[in-house]
Order: structure tokens, then C-alpha cells, then sequence
């Protein structure tokens, strides 16, 4: 299962990078890659988040939990003619870099 994870978690990210690409070269698949990845992060997120830590009321757990929704809004708001969804979607991807940094090594094994 871990490594169905893993694998999850890097096409996700693969697809993010990819469709915020082709999305500055005004390419129209870049949209639905970008949308796609976020998807795939969002059931990433939901399968490895802690759940007994949100009825403990960890702080960290409850913005983790908070940044799945910011996804999932900027996910559904992609499809409605709001003039921020970019930004939404910029806001939804740093926050969840930043609150999930400790999953992106750079160490070598």
C-alpha cells in the first residue's frame, strides 16, 4: 500500500508541475492536468491523514485538514468563471507544500 502511496503522491505532483507549464504556454490541456493533480493530492492527503490527531485537536492536523478543503474549493471554483481561481489555486498548492514540507527529501540514500 505504501508504495501505491508513493507512486499517488508523485504522479500527483508530476501532473501539478506539468499542467502549471503548459498553462503559461496558454496550452488548454494544462487546465485539466493541473486540476487532475490536485485531485490526485487531495486523495493522497485524505488516505494518509491522521485522524485520532484531529479529535486530540492538534493544531498542525486541523490546517492540514483545512488545506485539503482549500483544494478542494479551488478544485470546484476552477470551473465556475471566478476571476481568482489561479490565485486560489496558487494559495492551495503553497500551502499545501508548506504545511506538508517534511514529506519532500533531498537527501540522497
Amino acid at each position: 500500500m505504501k508504495r501505491i502511496l508513493l507512486a499517488l503522491y508523485t504522479l500527483a505532483t508530476i501532473l501539478i508541475i506539468v499542467g502549471a507549464l503548459f498553462i503559461l504556454q496558454g496550452d488548454s490541456y494544462g487546465s485539466a492536468l493541473l486540476i487532475g493533480g490536485l485531485v490526485l493530492n487531495i486523495f493522497y492527503r485524505l488516505l494518509t491523514f491522521d485522524f485520532p490527531q484531529l479529535k486530540v485537536f492538534k493544531v498542525k492536523s486541523i490546517f492540514k485538514l483545512a488545506s485539503i478543503f482549500l483544494m478542494m474549493v479551488a478544485c470546484i471554483l476552477f470551473f465556475t468563471n471566478s476571476d481568482q481561481k489561479f490565485n486560489l489555486l496558487i494559495v492551495s498548492i503553497l500551502s499545501d507544500t508548506f504545511l506538508n514540507f517534511k514529506e519532500i527529501s533531498f537527501k540522497k540514500k
